[in-house]
């Protein structure tokens, strides 16, 4: 009782005392990783102490309307050779090459988390070949991102969360998933007249599956959807979550091991109108 009375004599004697101050870098530098980048880099402003504090942060997090060449002073001045989340957010303006060195700064200061999302504009940024080979990465989101190749290298080791949102390359995906031996969460959010693919893993115990509707999906020749086919082969999956807005030919393989799932299918009747039939909500255990 003493030494708080004490501690409060002491708080009026000063009442300008900067407690913040006190505290090591490291965990200053974690209160820092919490913000965005921008924010982060303006407490240069604070103190001496703080003015390379930003740079040491382990997570990288930009969003629109960051300019390009602030991102490029950002990356060129920052310290660590190891960081834990390279994140994007709305990207818009950028080209092929400054993503490219972007992604390329992340995979060689061994990224854990990576997550891109750019706005689509009629253009989609490629993901560089060594993206597919990052043996750190742990978590990898990408919104309108593209081209993974057909063939070549892929090797993601430690890959355990998968999000392809508005995914542009649905061809590749049973190659990309042959190199994500530890893959777990898988989210698939696909355009309305994707290209018939096969999801195959041994390992994905999370699937989410969203067919988005899209007008300008439809054969302007013939007037009709495409309708394509899905194939899943997932036997350890443990959660299926499966929203249908095409009516796509789905096959499914035995899933011996679910626990729940929450499907909802709704039926587009010409562009402006649609049906929903209600969800339907498992519960196996």
């Amino acid at each position: 009782m003493e030494v708080a009375k004490q501690y409060s004599r002491r708080r009026r004697r000063n009442p300008s005392i900067d407690r913040l101050s006190d505290l090591p870098d490291s965990i200053l530098c974690h209160i820092l990783s919490f913000l965005p980048t921008k924010i982060s880099v303006r407490t240069t402003i604070l103190a001496r102490r703080w003015r390379y504090l930003w740079s040491f942060v382990p997570n990288l997090d930009f969003e629109f309307p960051d300019k390009s060449a602030a991102i490029d002073r950002v990356l060129l001045l920052h310290k660590l050779q190891k960081i834990d989340t390279f994140r994007i957010t709305e990207g818009y303006g950028y080209n092929d090459c400054q993503i490219e060195t972007w992604i390329r700064f992340a995979v060689e200061r061994n990224v854990k988390n990576l997550d891109l999302h750019f706005c689509y504009e009629g253009w989609v940024p490629p993901s560089p070949k060594c993206l597919l080979t990052c043996k750190t990465l742990v978590d990898l989101r990408l919104t309108n991102c593209t081209v993974f190749p057909v063939t070549g290298a892929v090797c993601l080791p430690s890959l355990k969360i998968l999000y392809l949102q508005f995914y542009h390359a649905y061809e590749t995906l049973p190659h990309l998933l042959s190199g994500c031996p530890v893959l777990e969460n898988l989210l698939l959010q696909l355009y309305f007249n994707y290209c018939s693919c096969r999801i195959s893993s041994p390992t994905i115990k999370s699937l989410r599956i969203n067919f988005h509707y899209d007008d300008c999906s439809e054969d302007e020749d013939e007037g009709e959807y495409s309708y394509d086919r899905l194939e899943i082969d997932t036997p350890a999956l443990i959660y299926l979550e499966l929203i249908d807005s095409s009516n796509q030919h789905i096959k499914c393989g035995p899933l011996t091991s679910i626990l729940g799932a929450d499907i909802s299918f709704h039926d587009y009747i010409g562009r402006d109108c649609s049906r929903s039939i209600p969800c339907a909500d498992y519960n196996f255990s």
